[in-house]
């Protein structure tokens, strides 16, 4: 008898967890979809709606998108999860959230931003300020997003240790955002601002392919006449500046803001999911945002400047990100 309680109990138990883990996804257990911190929250909070309404559709899975305050914030909800929780974390937040959880992360899609797997800093700066080096930077006044963002702060601090430059805080401006930042510059915050580069899109007809190291303003701004080429010369810029076209006019900022030097490259950010995330859950949120890609009007979300500009996904594991590892001295992990 004692024996037929006991199996009993494991049965209940067993069907206990069972049905715990089959409610995540459901309006009772919704999957938290997490979402970075960006300047324009409103309108990153409805895109986030859509996609969660079209991942609905495609898998029956209820998602619920959670915009993050800033980049602590998003680690922190990374680690606190348990099975129900998936974002799209820049380069340092994921490697802070791979260490908050001892690993217990997992990429599965680092974005790609019109053919690029990677990214970097850029330096930017009013291109009639005298600045002519890096090392011009010094006792001017620098902008930046937050302290976790990779291109915003990390790689520009790795520089500046390595050129001994240094700035106090009467000659810091923290944003909290990228385009923030950008705007911050414009509207002479400060002499420079830091943030995300994007490879330049060659003009129609040309055959060659922007290389990390080339001039990041190439096909963009004629540095011999000083001044940008004409629109039948001209490429597209899809970098941080491109966020402050609209407010401020496409051929003004690209005349007044230039691209001092860059620092990478950088893996792109990714979709991770945080500890304990099905297997099979992950499977099919991966499966239905790889067809969002291939949906024109889906697409179209994803890769809009003032959400988080994706063009395009590619399957990775946490070995992505091995060479940024490898980069800020950091040792890679066991497998």
């Amino acid at each position: 008898m004692r024996r037929i309680v006991v199996l009993a109990l494991v049965a209940v138990m067993a069907l206990g967890i069972l049905g715990f883990t089959q409610q995540v996804g459901t309006k009772a257990h919704p999957i938290y979809m997490l979402l970075p911190p960006s300047a324009n929250g409103a309108l990153v909070q409805k895109t986030g709606a859509k996609i969660a309404e079209d991942l609905y559709n495609r898998t029956n899975l209820y998602i619920k998108p959670v915009l993050q305050a800033n980049y602590a914030a998003m680690v922190e909800a990374f680690a606190a999860s348990n099975g129900d929780t998936f974002g799209m974390p820049a380069t340092t937040m994921y490697l802070s959230i791979f260490n908050r959880t001892k690993g217990n992360v997992t990429p599965r899609l680092a974005s790609v931003r019109y053919g690029n797997a990677y990214y970097f800093a850029s330096i930017y700066y009013w291109r009639d300020s005298g600045i002519k080096s890096v090392q011009d930077l010094a006792g001017k006044t620098w902008i930046y997003n937050d302290p976790g963002s990779t291109s915003g702060y990390v790689l520009p601090s790795m520089l500046w240790k390595k050129l001994g430059i240094t700035f106090d805080e009467n000659h810091i401006v923290e944003t909290g955002s990228h385009p923030n930042s950008m705007a911050a510059l414009l509207n002479h915050q400060g002499d420079f601002c830091t943030g995300y580069g994007s490879p330049p899109i060659p003009p129609a007809g040309c055959s060659l392919q922007w290389k990390y190291g080339d001039d990041p303003d190439m096909w963009i701004w004629d540095r011999y006449n000083n001044a940008l080429y004409r629109s039948g010369l001209r490429g597209k810029c899809v970098d941080l500046r491109e966020t402050m076209f609209k407010t401020y006019g496409k051929d003004k900022v690209l005349t007044e803001i230039g691209v001092l030097a860059t620092i990478g490259p950088v893996p792109n950010d990714c979709l991770a999911f945080g500890p304990n995330f099905s297997k099979d859950l992950q499977d099919k949120i991966v499966a239905a945002i790889q067809d969002e890609f291939k949906d024109p009007a889906m697409k179209a979300l994803w890769s809009d400047p003032q959400f988080y500009q994706w063009t395009g996904v590619e399957l990775i594991t946490d070995a992505y990100y091995d060479g940024y590892r490898d980069l800020l001295g950091v040792p890679i992990p066991k497998r």
